[in-house]
């Protein structure tokens, strides 16, 4: 058993040896490090196990020792052709996607989520609505994290051409990266996004459980290792990461809290179609009550963003706003924010932001 554990530490160099042993409940594995530990395991033995099954296991000596009896012996069965899904798309600036003036943020980052989720689709070769578990339920392709930095939303006209490229990387059957850049003259969009699928566990959508999709076979090319995108989400969310570098300079990750807001959700504005917190509103929501506190005169455009997602929300729960860290840097203003479920002050998001005055 201990000949395998090196697998393990590849990924999570904390694993022990005592850790294969131990009830996996009793450890510090979250349930992002058994993705990231189920994938390794998958990848090492060359065969994959079902949801149900590979939760079973109470330990990690338990999965490794059914993978070390059940490793195909042939290993020269050949396997589907790994591509990267891409696509291309030119989008006209109209009055849709504009908001004071710019670019409407609001409207790209829902049009970046599309774009993810098409380049899923095209890897499954499944449209959105078909993407089950084992027991039938419908998954979702929960975001996780978003990044993006852009070019000031104001210099983005009406009538001008955006021209989007998109490719996508999977990290197994559950997490996937799309890389988008756009071009419209000098101007740019970089954009990151990572999803992992995920169950809502009796229509709450304050307990999203993570899941594998039935449908195993896809054409999505796979990362030879943890991509640095999620290996950074997994340390913040664990709370092991006390700054982040950015094009635009370092975050400090703080839980000091200079202003709160509480905010009452609008369903028919914030939650998406399948009844979920949309990913897209969790920013508006951080903004709108960052400029409770921020009473300034001038008009500011984002021009990056980091949104770590945390947890979902019901709709007839409040959102907890919390200012945790604010910087100005000349026409520049750079925060660090929180968002928490009032109900249980489970916290929803981490929110690095930049924004910059109009000129």
């Amino acid at each position: 058993m201990k000949q395998y554990l090196y697998i393990l530490q590849k990924e999570i160099p904390k694993v022990s040896e005592q850790d294969l042993y131990v009830p996996i409940v009793n450890t510090h594995i979250d349930s992002l490090d058994l993705v990231v530990l189920r994938v390794a395991l998958e990848k090492h033995f060359n065969t994959e196990v079902s949801d149900s099954l590979w939760y079973e296991f109470k330990t990690l000596a338990q999965a490794i020792e059914y993978f070390h009896h059940h490793r195909p012996k042939d290993h020269g069965v050949s396997e589907v052709e790994k591509l990267q899904p891409r696509l291309m798309e030119s989008i006209e600036i109209r009055m849709p996607q504009m908001a004071n003036g710019a670019l409407s943020e609001n409207w790209l980052l829902k049009y970046l989520g599309d774009i993810h989720w098409q380049l899923i689709s095209k890897g499954f070769n499944k449209k959105s609505s078909e993407f089950k578990d084992e027991a039938g339920n419908r998954l979702y392709a929960t975001f996780v994290r978003v990044n993006y930095w852009i070019s000031p939303l104001n210099e983005f006209l009406e009538n001008q051409v955006i021209e989007f490229t998109a490719a996508m990387d999977g990290f197994g059957n559950n997490s996937f990266v799309s890389s988008i850049t756009a071009k419209c003259d000098h101007k740019n969009i970089n954009a990151t996004l990572l999803t992992t699928f995920s169950v809502r566990e009796n229509g709450n959508n304050d307990k999203i459980i993570k899941y594998v999709p039935l449908e195993r076979t896809n054409q999505i090319s796979q990362f030879s290792k943890t991509p640095l995108f999620l290996d950074e989400y997994r340390l913040l969310r664990k709370g092991l990461m006390d700054h982040i570098s950015t094009p635009l300079g370092e975050f400090s990750i703080t839980n000091e809290t200079s202003f709160e807001w509480e905010y009452r959700i609008n369903p028919f504005y914030y939650i998406n179609g399948v009844g979920l917190l949309y990913f897209a509103s969790y920013p508006i929501i951080a903004d709108i009550c960052f400029f409770e506190y921020y009473h300034k005169p001038q008009v500011y455009t984002t021009v990056y963003r980091d949104i770590f997602y945390f947890s979902n929300c019901n709709s007839t729960d409040k959102i907890i706003f919390q200012l945790n860290h604010l910087e100005e840097n000349g026409s520049q203003v750079k925060s660090l924010s929180s968002l928490f479920r009032k109900s249980d002050h489970q916290m929803l998001a981490r929110i690095l932001t930049v924004k910059q005055m109009f000129e």
